[in-house]
């Protein structure tokens, strides 16, 4: 009678089993792993977008909120605003580049144009609304009133408007997006008859000369109450996302090749993104013996300083990498709400405004209810509400004729 001996299986095989699984278990969770992979939309993008929509509202909102933990609460030293201005480029760097292909250079420079019209025209139609509510009513605004308009007369607060040297505050971001968007062609143009770095390099020497000699260098005009988003500075960032997405094929092709280059830069995105929140958590609270008015020159947003720039490109890089490989729980928790804001932000952009002045002057009939509930609880609540209520409008689709979306 002979027996059958049976080897235990050796722990080393039964480590690479389990990590194995793991790696499987890991790459379920991914992008590519999923049907929105074929999708011809990349949806990590919208959902991105979507976010900075959300960050948008709520930072524009004002007052104390648990959210702002999320946000930054325009604090941070990156905010929403810098996301959708790159994101915006890259977008329109891939959708032209193929409109490109599809109907021929000169029907995408038409259709960038197109889009540069709607854009000003929100912008000239938002800066005379807002303006006429200052004027002419006595409600609450989302800026205080003590900023004023400015100018004096209605008659030149038109033409000021209508030649993009006047926005109301809020509606800068807008007037500066279409400007950009009315150079979008050119670039086109450019990227298409010569190479990335006849673009890249004027962009980024502009910045750099905003960031020395910034009277010198503002370009193309002063705008009353756009002092926030100076294009000279701001540019960079549509510049250099158009050209990303211009090239978005052979750079992900590229970028294949250099796997160890891609597990370094992440994990560099990671460390530094970490370094930005104890730094911020640790200014707040004293732990670090800084001056706060050295940290803020360094991350100053106006002019987008070189810190600033690198903090953008860590977080853009975490949440980008985050997107991809834990796309099915984000998608599962986050999408239903963010991936229709960021499918029409422009829409929710100029929307938002309107909303928050509705809830700005709603809200004092919420004191004769009984009891008074803290700040923090009461603005975190009216937040919410306006994204919901925002969200809604997009669901319905409410106004999609009238509002560009």
């Amino acid at each position: 009678m002979s027996t059958t001996t049976v080897a235990p299986p050796l722990p080393g095989r039964a480590t690479s089993s389990l990590a194995a699984a793991l790696v499987q278990r890991l790459r379920a969770l991914s992008y590519y792993s999923t049907a929105d992979f074929g999708d011809r939309r990349d949806l990590r993008v919208d959902l991105l977008r979507g976010f900075c929509i959300f960050a948008m509202v709520v930072d524009h909102f004002g007052g104390d909120s648990w959210l702002y933990a999320i946000t930054g609460g325009n604090r941070f030293y990156v905010s929403a605003a810098e996301g959708f201005i790159f994101i915006s480029g890259f977008i329109m760097g891939q959708a032209y580049r193929a409109k490109r292909d599809r109907a021929g250079l000169q029907g995408a420079m038409g259709d960038a144009l197109r889009r540069a019209r709607t854009l000003y025209l929100a912008t000239v139609a938002m800066t005379l609304i807002f303006s006429a509510l200052f004027l002419y009513t006595d409600i609450t605004l989302w800026t205080s009133r003590d900023f004023g308009l400015g100018i004096d007369s209605w008659q030149e607060i038109v033409v000021a408007a209508l030649t993009l040297h006047y926005t109301y505050h809020g509606t800068d971001i807008l007037a500066m997006y279409t400007i950009l968007l009315m150079v979008a062609p050119l670039i086109l143009l450019m990227l298409s008859i010569g190479d990335w770095w006849m673009v890249l390099i004027p962009s980024w020497l502009l910045w750099l000369a905003y960031q020395v000699y910034p009277e010198e260098a503002a370009v193309p005009w002063y705008i009353r109450h756009g002092e926030n988003f100076p294009i000279a500075a701001w540019q960079v960032l549509f510049v250099t996302g158009h050209v990303l997405g211009f090239y978005r094929g052979a750079l992900t092709a590229w970028l294949e090749h250099f796997r160890r280059l891609r597990v370094f830069g992440v994990a560099l995105g990671v460390a530094v993104t970490l370094g930005l929140i104890s730094l911020a958590w640790g200014a707040e609270y004293g732990f670090f013996d800084i001056d706060p008015n050295v940290l803020d020159e360094s991350f100053f947003k106006v002019p987008l300083r070189p810190a600033r720039i690198i903090a953008f490109l860590s977080v853009a890089i975490v949440a980008y990498t985050c997107a991809t490989y834990l796309w099915v729980p984000m998608r599962r928790a986050l999408g239903w709400l963010m991936l229709p804001l960021g499918q029409a932000a422009l829409y929710c952009y100029i929307v938002h405004f309107f909303l928050i002045v509705l809830v700005y002057n709603l809200a004092p009939m919420l004191a004769l209810l009984p009891g008074e509930p803290p700040e923090q609880v009461l603005t975190t609540l009216l937040q919410v509400a306006v994204v919901l209520l925002l969200w809604g409008l997009v669901r319905k689709r409410v106004l999609f004729g009238v509002v560009p979306n």
